[in-house]
């Protein structure tokens, strides 16, 4: 699942799963042994189009059913990923692994949670939050989050049963607009405005979505024109003009929220010229006014900033939709065999 998902967003991984390498820092990391090493289930790794340096992604793949995703669980895997993230940056048995050249490079942890039978519905970032009981006392407290040895420059990313079931939506809407003739199969780019401080590098159509990218608010995708080849004539034909598909993870619960997208929008001159542009809910709870409020917040957009009869209709002439969250799990029997 992880390798289906990353895949599309043009993220690489490295063909050498499943392996341990040596701790270099037993001392610190497993005082009461002589020995000690770390797991890589895998390691993923995109060039980031900001940083202008490769993230390789040390990555721990769980997968979970419903009544299994707890504290217990978690926390856990991300003390022992921080501790792997901690010797990786100085191990030269993973650098030799996982290195692919010389360019400049950072290691980050994922830790990627998957729920196999798709019945997770909770906001996962609650268990790190929530009191729990503890074996011999009483009173339920919150986890300790401290015990987790993130170093100074380190990064831990979880992509969560939520934000999978997003993406996964994401690539499956896509897929299906590409089988309507209305988006391209692989002429797309994630987009990446140029900020006063980081300016983009690399090729439009090879940069990944990064993932601050994949688990923000939005997600920005610019199609080239869809063409498609006339069977009788063999002559290519325009079936979608060039535009934009907008993937907007977050309920839309009042016209200020859009009208502060909308305002995003225009900054970075998404709204100006002749192209397409979708908006496409695909979150989990949608407000029940969602489209009225995107309607509200461009007619007060409009008027607050005293657009022209041209701006207000280029804002009128966006699309939108609200896509189904999409939820995958894998057979129970098959799952009982696999053991």
């Amino acid at each position: 699942m992880s390798s289906e998902i990353l895949d599309w967003f043009r993220w690489n991984r490295v063909k050498l799963p499943n392996q341990n390498f040596d701790c270099v820092k037993v001392a610190t990391h497993a005082p009461k042994k002589d020995s000690h090493t770390h797991p890589v289930d895998a390691v993923f790794w995109y060039l980031d189009p900001y940083l202008n340096k490769v993230v390789y992604f040390n990555t721990d793949l769980k997968s979970y059913a419903k009544g299994t995703i707890d504290a217990s669980r978690i926390i856990p895997a991300l003390k022992s990923l921080a501790q792997t993230i901690d010797c990786a940056r100085v191990s030269e048995e993973w650098e030799g692994r996982y290195i692919l050249n010389d360019a400049p490079h950072e290691i980050r942890g994922m830790l990627f949670v998957y729920n196999h039978d798709a019945e997770y519905d909770r906001s996962f970032y609650d268990l790190l939050t929530e009191p729990v009981g503890r074996k011999g006392v009483k009173e339920k407290k919150p986890p300790r989050l401290d015990v987790i040895p993130i170093q100074d420059g380190q990064s831990i990313h979880i992509i969560e049963p939520r934000l999978i079931n997003y993406l996964s939506t994401v690539i499956l809407d896509a897929h299906r607009l590409h089988a309507e003739g209305t988006f391209p199969e692989r002429a797309y780019e994630f987009f990446y405005p140029e900020l006063k401080l980081h300016k983009t590098s690399g090729a439009k159509l090879e940069r990944p979505a990064t993932v601050e990218t994949l688990a923000g608010p939005y997600l920005i995708i610019r199609h080239d024109k869809v063409v498609k080849y006339n069977e009788s004539s063999g002559m290519p034909e325009e079936r979608y003009p060039e535009g934009y598909v907008i993937y907007y993870n977050r309920p839309g619960d009042s016209a200020e929220e859009f009208m502060y997208f909308l305002d995003i929008l225009s900054g970075y001159q998404i709204i100006d010229g002749q192209h397409r542009i979708r908006v496409r809910i695909a979150h989990n709870s949608p407000a029940l006014d969602a489209r009225s409020n995107f309607k509200r917040a461009i007619s007060l957009y409009a008027q607050e900033w005293g657009f022209d009869r041209y701006k207000l209709a280029r804002l009128e002439a966006i699309e939108f939709s609200e896509v189904e969250i999409s939820k995958y799990s894998f057979s129970r029997v098959d799952i009982g065999w696999e053991r």
